[in-house]
């Protein structure tokens, strides 16, 4: 039996996939067969790091939609309670204003910050898989290398 990894597109860019292939001549015929283990250790590598950056996608998404949906929320309370602010009494004029500028703050985080790094993050995550595309995408892994060295497999973190 022959491990397969490859590489397939997403809504959000790509993502890095394993499967194991059943017939391995049969399977072979349609790749190249890495029996390299240094090869097969950089492709296994550079699947986690794909993995990894693909958290960091992850928690910036996050991040981006709990701060839309702050504002949102902010500009339906805002809207709710405009018709019934007192123009004529300044303390509530000064907190409904407060309350707008919170907004206005958030808002720009969203456009400012979490946006740019959210696309940031997905570019990264596209390179990356990408490059894991090239390097190790549709090509199988004999699997008793693989085996031997998944077993003492040390992927050093990148900068």
């Amino acid at each position: 039996m022959v491990m397969r990894m490859w590489a397939r597109g997403t809504a959000m860019g790509a993502m890095a996939l394993v499967s194991v292939a059943a017939g391995g001549a049969s399977a072979q015929s349609s790749g190249t067969l890495m029996t390299d283990p240094r090869e097969i250790a950089a492709c296994l590598c550079l699947n986690q790091s794909v993995q990894r950056v693909e958290g960091t996608v992850t928690a910036a998404r996050a991040l981006y939609e709990a701060l839309k949906k702050s504002v949102a929320d902010q500009d339906a309370a805002l809207n709710a309670k405009r018709p019934t602010v007192d123009t004529n009494d300044p303390s509530a004029v000064e907190a409904f204003r407060l309350q707008m500028e919170k907004r206005d703050d958030d808002q720009n985080r969203v456009e400012q910050d979490a946006y740019p790094a959210l696309q940031s993050k997905i570019a990264a995550y596209n390179a990356k898989v990408a490059d894991y595309g090239q390097r190790c995408g549709g090509r199988y892994m004999d699997e008793p290398v693989l085996k031997s060295v998944q077993k003492n497999l040390v992927c050093t973190l990148e900068p």
